[in-house]
């Protein structure tokens, strides 16, 4: 593998969760009359290596000499999404995977070569904005023949909330999304100001400019000549802006969006919040839901 430089544990739980997803879902579908497809929409180059082991590795080349790179311990390397789901079993009928680089999709292209070579033929890797993938992905196949399992996990605010909308409308995708509502967040200043650049982003995240509302409020204040004056202010936390984003994927999905989330981070800060939804709205597929709380405890 070709290692990526990121990630440390909270990494690892993510991927953890998502994985037991992947092989209690195949379980349960084994003989069931779909195809089954497995969606990675920012697969990436198929592992990674923790930023501390990195700085490690580091840290220990300035007292060798004859390295002019610095090597993290193999065991240090955290296998990605998109090899893991390979590696249920039994195999989903169809891997569609994608990442913007080229160099992460050479990378995922070798690792598969040397570690699934047996099942190569069922993948298929693109190079599209992630976006662009999926919508194409819900325009192209037959969903009355088809289930799938769709992760998300972008990089900033990336995905656009009218691409949850067309997963939504599918009525057969199971949806795990690692949700950026630090991203989201930090658009906001503590003084109420609205990043220019950030700000529409949000509005694209969410499909909506609402929040703007709610997150920005103005109070009174007297200056040092006993004037009243109005002075913006952040009115939300990072927990505001998870609520928000479930409740608009759940919009997207019908209400069909798990309640529980795992929140992750670094350092105890909660960056990302990883949540469940499916499209499938008949009562057999609430099975969906009941596998998702079960991984996520």
């Amino acid at each position: 593998m070709e290692p990526q430089p990121f990630g440390d544990r909270h990494t690892v739980q993510k991927l953890e969760t998502v994985e037991r997803y992947l092989q209690a879902y195949v379980t349960a579908l084994k003989f069931a009359p779909f195809e089954l497809l497995y969606i990675d929409a920012c697969a990436g180059s198929g592992s990674s290596v923790p930023k501390s082991a990195l700085e490690l590795a580091h840290s220990t080349q300035s007292s060798l000499e004859g390295f002019s790179v610095p090597v993290a311990d193999t065991d240090s390397i955290i296998v990605g999404s998109a090899i893991r789901a390979l590696g249920v079993k039994p195999a989903f009928h169809r891997y569609l995977l994608n990442d913007t680089k080229q160099s992460n999709v050479d990378a995922l292209r070798n690792s598969i070569q040397r570690e699934h070579a047996h099942i190569e033929n069922r993948v298929e890797i693109t190079k599209l904005d992630a976006n662009q993938m999926l919508c194409e992905i819900c325009r192209s196949y037959n969903w009355r023949e088809t289930r799938a399992v769709v992760f998300l996990d972008p990089f900033g605010l990336q995905i656009k909330y009218e691409t949850l909308e067309m997963l939504g409308k599918t009525r057969a995708v199971d949806l795990w999304y690692l949700v950026p509502v630090f991203a989201m967040y930090r658009q906001v200043s503590g003084d109420g100001e609205i990043n220019l650049d950030g700000g529409p982003r949000v509005d694209a995240a969410l499909g909506t400019r609402a929040w703007r509302d709610v997150a920005v409020v103005e109070e009174q204040s007297v200056d040092l000549f006993s004037q009243s004056q109005l002075r913006s202010k952040r009115a939300v936390d990072i927990a505001w802006f998870e609520k928000v984003a479930k409740e608009r994927i759940g919009e997207a999905f019908q209400g069909q969006v798990l309640d529980e989330t795992l929140p992750l981070g670094r350092n105890g800060m909660q960056e990302f919040s990883l949540m469940f939804a499916w499209a499938n709205t008949s009562e057999k597929a609430r099975l969906a839901a009941k596998l998702a709380s079960a991984v996520l405890k």
